[in-house]
């Protein structure tokens, strides 16, 4: 059975094999580097707890709002316009969102954009093969209309 030991870094119990605190990342073989925390004593310090709660609850709201948008434009697609502007705010909130941390929602915002975009594609390309294909017919019933007189 394995023992536990305390990180230096964050005082979480892990064990006595590990090289790498599985709590706050912080290499436990290397040299401490300078911008590394420094070891904690036994007795607790409320910043650092505070420091790691406000690391924690960060929020990306452009991010968010972009991976909200842009799944109503992949939801919405049948409705041309409609999807238009969800698509374009969500491509635009997501891409402001990725130089902000978190990066999550805003990476998975641009990829549901790019899904959007190729629906767009697709709906503009058979509205206009559509447009085409009735211009091909219309032709043909006059080419059939002068052959017949």
């Amino acid at each position: 059975m394995e023992g536990y030991k305390r990180c230096p870094y964050c005082g979480e119990e892990i064990p006595e094999s590990a090289t790498k605190c599985m709590y706050c990342t912080a290499w436990l073989n290397e040299p401490q580097a300078a911008t590394q925390a420094q070891p904690v004593s036994d007795q607790p310090q409320p910043v650092q707890v505070q420091e790691q709660l406000q690391l924690v609850s960060q929020k990306n709201g452009f991010g968010n709002a972009g991976l909200v948008l842009s799944i109503l434009g992949l939801a919405l697609f049948w409705i041309p316009l409609v999807n238009l502007v969800l698509w374009f705010l969500g491509l635009l909130f997501s891409f402001i969102g990725v130089f902000r941390r978190p990066k999550g929602k805003a990476i998975a915002g641009l990829i549901i954009s790019g899904v959007c975009a190729v629906f767009l594609i697709g709906i503009g390309a058979s509205i206009f093969e559509l447009d085409l294909f009735e211009d091909l017919f219309d032709d043909f019933e006059d080419l059939f209309d002068t052959v017949a007189l």
